[in-house]
């Protein structure tokens, strides 16, 4: 040890410092040699740690080296320096990162963890929003495809259907499409023949239409224009999996009669596997207009879609046909009153804008999470530099320049952030398998492929780089900003640290804001799913097996004696206790229509309010065990003919009669139908819930009669309560249905309370997402308090012994560890707070049965992030108490 000291002085005399100087920098040399020393002799032995320490006392350029700069170098020097080490530095600088990584192999896998999760999660995020959003549709060209529609925005009706007549008007006047088509939404249809008869998803397209794809048949052909004309043979193109399920991809299936609504159709082709455009359809038949049947703005309403021509863009395609819409208004003032042709991508303006909203929030709320672990990592990092300041202050006196301390720094990130993008694409994989096994039964459109597509691992690799970028830049900064004097002659690391350990306070906070937000976004979308799964929909769902049929009679008497026999039959079905008919489900198949209250007055046609509705037969009340709480229920009397009924919830009463009684009052359903009757309220049920996007979840609702709806119903919705197999009734109700039509088939053949867990899996899923989120980022927020907190009571370690060496108690010391807690978490807490609330409020729609502001679900995240936060400080304030008063005092 004396010969160091000796051939230190020796060096340190030539830097030109004072005598006080001088001996500051030889002991901080002469501690870090040893320490060198310790770590280098349990790897190379005694004798050769030795040596290697005496070479570098011996090498020249310490010799030369200063702490004290004569003058500031040039830029153009500075800038030399910078660039002298070249491709050969940066790999020695990538090699020592690696080295340095590995030296401290706790902090190292804490940071790649905390990155990999990240980005991890980050990625399914982003690999969902690319796959059903930004990846397009998947043919030729795909964002050229554009989908027309009209908006009346004085009307406050953003997306209509065109007429037929409007759709022909456009497309005999444009000339911004080359291939311009259109087809009808929402189609689903019967099909029969030598098979059971089922329901599949169809589409009426024009052949323009279906060749905006560019994507041939795989068998047969496509539809020509003469397949259009009204009247014509009807032809059928089968999608692939129908044509394998169903034809056990036969290829004699081409000229095959299937029967197609009852109807006998041709099927002329088979298309190719994954494709279902316009939306997963499995059958497409040629869409056949007669704009010269109907006047005009009446008869059938298409979905325009398009490919634009090479050079035109959608601003330009919007122009030229709100200019041919402007026209027809003129000619057409009656039906096309502000009606202007709007144009957008296909997939934008085939999904709700519901869908846009939650998925990029969804990616928004994960984005958090990425940041809380590059703060995470950054806050480690920057702990890690504090430790490493002699280090730093040593290669400083060496030469080397503040940009080639940050640079390596800095590469260091790097290093740890590509182990973590690889650990990360990992952590997406599994993310994205345990995705898509939980949406296997939700409806995604056909075009969605969640994957690992080649784009997302570019994504990896910029996450991985802005990770090394935000994770990084602040400990290079501070490393590089470091005053070597000043670090030479801290001895207890008390200047240094002190900046390092403000920032990684603030971090912390920082950190801590973040993670509450999203905590408490994560408690109320929990508190909401445990909600769902307890509620009390106010009807039973037990022992109840549903199913739907649809006719393809067009005649109102025709239907109405048909559901009127299925009525009677059904009841009379082999275990059956009760049976209904009904336009939809109690609690899914609520429409959302308009009401006029009688003996008020609307001004305009939006001011009338929304209920949802249901048509049903008087077995429903049975059925679904639903009480009459005032008045009496629709009963076998409220048929054709007699008094058109209504029966109300008790949400309707309160909303539209508090101060009356509503039995006798006469309400209008769809009050601008020309056919639409007043119906008198007699009953009054108490309020369902409804899982109905356009509504909220506990509506105003109303109920007629089925039987008094004249057989404007094609589709009803059977009800069946059946103790037992649920399986035996499907089939007694299939060989019933059978019986009176052989060509159609009973579908959505499910019980009731798989029906209602499939119609919410879409919000547990996406709930348990943010769960997984807020649980991550809790998690990362606590690790990098823990962090702190150990590197703060280990920068403060010799402050500790000297408090109890004066007489500090062990609480002293742990009290003064978690004070010093306490303000982050108060302070990253209440913002947190605020911004979870915040989200919560704009999400407030997707939340179940809880309020943004709910007391008791922010009681249980401050109570969570005050376990969380003194288990991470636990730890270090129980080193702090062990800290040595008479090491600490012979140090001073």
């Amino acid at each position: 040890m004396d010969e160091w000291r000796v051939r230190l002085r020796e060096v340190v005399a030539g830097w030109g410092l004072s005598p006080e100087e001088q001996a500051g920098v030889v002991d901080e040399l002469d501690l870090h040699l040893e320490q060198e020393l310790t770590e280098m002799r349990s790897r190379i032995g005694e004798a050769a740690a030795r040596e290697r320490i005496m070479t570098q006392i011996a090498d020249p350029a310490l010799r030369a080296a200063s702490v004290r700069p004569r003058h500031r170098p040039t830029a153009s020097v500075q800038l030399s320096r910078a660039r002298a080490p070249g491709w050969s530095g940066l790999v020695r600088d990538f090699v020592y990162g690696w080295r340095a990584l590995a030296a401290s192999p706790g902090t190292t896998a804490m940071a790649m963890i905390a990155l990999a999760l990240g980005i991890g999660l980050t990625t399914v995020m982003f690999s969902i929003l690319y796959g059903t959003l930004l990846r397009g549709l998947p043919f030729d060209e795909g964002d050229r495809i554009a989908m027309v529609m009209e908006a009346n925005t004085s009307r406050g009706e953003p997306e209509l259907s065109l007429s037929m007549h409007d759709f022909v008007a456009y497309r005999d006047a444009q000339r911004s499409f080359e291939t311009f088509g259109a087809y009808s939404p929402g189609v689903s249809i019967n099909i029969s023949g030598d098979e059971r008869p089922e329901r599949v998803e169809a589409a009426r397209i024009t052949a323009a239409g279906l060749g905006v794809t560019r994507v041939r048949p795989s068998l047969g052909r496509a539809f020509s224009a003469g397949d259009e004309a009204p009247g014509g043979e009807l032809v059928v193109v089968l999608s692939h999996s129908l044509w394998r399920d169903r034809y056990e991809s036969e290829p004699s299936v081409i000229g095959r009669v299937v029967r197609v609504n009852g109807q006998p159709a041709t099927v002329v082709g088979v298309m190719p596997k994954g494709f279902g455009f316009p939306n997963s359809t499995q059958l497409w038949l040629p869409l056949q207009l007669n704009p010269s049947s109907a006047p005009w703005g009446s008869g059938t309403f298409v979905n325009g879609v398009g490919r634009l021509r090479p050079g035109v863009t959608y601003a330009q395609a919007s122009a030229e046909l709100a200019g041919i819409s402007r026209r027809i208004e003129s000619e057409h003032r009656p039906s096309n009153e502000g009606v202007r042709a709007v144009v957008q991508p296909f997939i934008r303006a085939f999904l709700p804008t519901q869908v846009y909203a939650v998925l990029y929030t969804m990616f928004g709320a994960v984005a958090l999470v990425f940041f809380v672990a590059c703060t995470n990592v950054a806050n480690l990092l920057l702990a890690r530099a504090a430790r490493r300041t002699k280090e730093v202050a040593i290669r400083a006196a060496l030469g080397a320049s503040r940009i080639a301390i940050a640079r390596q720094f800095l590469v260091e990130a790097l290093v740890l952030s590509i182990a973590a993008a690889g650990l990360g694409a990992l952590v997406a994989q599994m993310g994205i398998r345990a995705f898509r096994a939980a949406i296997v039964d939700l409806p995604f459109p056909f075009w969605a492929d969640i994957r690992l597509h080649p784009q997302i691992f570019v994504f990896i690799a910029l996450a991985g780089l802005l990770a090394s970028l935000v994770s990084g830049l602040l400990p290079a900064i501070t490393a590089a900003r470091s005053d070597i004097t000043e670090v030479m002659k801290d001895q207890s690391f008390g200047s240094s640290s002190l900046r390092s350990g403000k920032l990684s306070r603030g971090l912390v906070v920082f950190e801590l804001a973040l993670s509450s937000a999203l905590l408490v976004v994560a408690a109320l979308t929990t508190k909401s799913i445990m909600n769902l799964r307890s509620m009390e929909p106010g009807f039973s769902s037990r022992d109840v097996m549903t199913g739907r049929v649809t006719l393809s009679i067009r005649d109102n008497e025709p239907r109405a004696a048909f559901f009127a026999r299925l009525e009677q039959e059904i009841a009379q079905l082999p275990g059956a206790t009760a049976t209904s008919l009904s336009t939809g489900l109690p609690g899914l198949g609520w429409s959302e229509v308009r009401v006029a209250v009688g003996g008020r007055t609307y001004a305009r046609a939006h001011d009338h309010p929304l209920v949802g509705h249901l048509a049903v037969t008087p077995g429903f009340f049975k059925t679904f065990d639903i009480a009459v709480s005032r008045g009496r229920p629709i009963t076998a009397a409220d048929r054709a003919g007699a008094p058109p009924v209504a029966v109300v919830n008790q949400r309707f009463v309160a909303e539209h009669f508090p101060a009356a009684d509503p039995i006798g009052q006469r309400i209008k359903l769809n009050p601008g139908d020309t056919l639409s009757t007043w119906v008198t309220i007699v009953g009054v049920i108490p309020t369902l819930f409804a899982f109905s996007p356009g509504l909220t979840q506990w509506p105003a609702e109303v109920i007629t009669a089925f039987g008094q709806e004249g057989g404007a119903h094609s589709t009803a919705t059977i009800a069946i309560r059946a103790p037992g197999d649920p399986a035996q009734v499907a089939q007694s109700l299939r060989t019933l249905v059978a019986s009176f039509d052989r060509d159609l088939p009973v579908y959505s053949l499910t019980s009731m309370s798989e029906a209602l867990t499939r119609a919410m899996s879409a919000s547990r899923v996406f709930g348990g997402l943010f769960v997984v989120f807020g649980i991550v980022a809790l998690t990362l927020a606590s690790i990098g308090l823990y962090a702190v907190m150990a590197f703060s009571v280990s920068g403060r370690e010799r402050e500790m012994g000297i408090r109890m060496a004066l007489g500090a108690a062990t609480t002293d010391v742990m009290r003064l560890v978690f004070k010093d807690a306490a303000v982050q978490l108060a302070i990253g807490v209440s913002l947190g707070l605020l911004l979870g609330i915040a989200g919560a409020q704009l999400g407030r729609a997707a939340l179940f049965g809880v309020e943004p502001t709910d007391p008791a679900t922010i009681a249980v995240v401050l109570a969570t992030l005050a376990a969380t936060s003194f288990a991470a400080c636990i730890v270090p304030a129980l080193r702090a108490t062990k800290s040595d008063p008479v090491r600490s005092l012979r140090a001073e």
